[in-house]
């Protein structure tokens, strides 16, 4: 009975035995390293705006930012303009009288 058992872990370590052996080899033969290399996705269209990529383009955030503000700019130096000249006229309104108790 003995025998039998022990007969059965040899085969079992036999088979442990081997299997290792075929997983190093595995490892040893493969090309490259073990670890998959990080890649960038390559954008779905041939097109040059890198934003379509995902890859946000801080050059063209600025000049954009730069255009709004010279917008911005000109709008405010026509209202500055107009309240110069008396094109615009400045009314002023009585403040409401606000009761310290308010109604839920």
């Amino acid at each position: 009975m003995l025998a039998n058992e022990l007969k059965t872990m040899t085969q079992g370590l036999i088979l442990i035995a081997v299997m290792l052996a075929v997983i190093a080899a595995g490892v040893w033969v493969r090309p490259g390293s073990l670890e998959p290399t990080a890649r960038a996705a390559a954008p779905a269209t041939a097109t040059t705006d890198r934003s379509a990529a995902g890859i946000p383009d801080a050059g063209l955030q600025r000049q954009t930012m730069i255009e709004e503000l010279k917008k911005l700019n000109e709008r405010l130096s026509a209202i500055e303009d107009g309240l110069k000249e008396g094109r615009f006229v400045v009314q002023t309104m009585p403040a409401e009288k606000t009761s310290s108790a308010k109604a839920p």
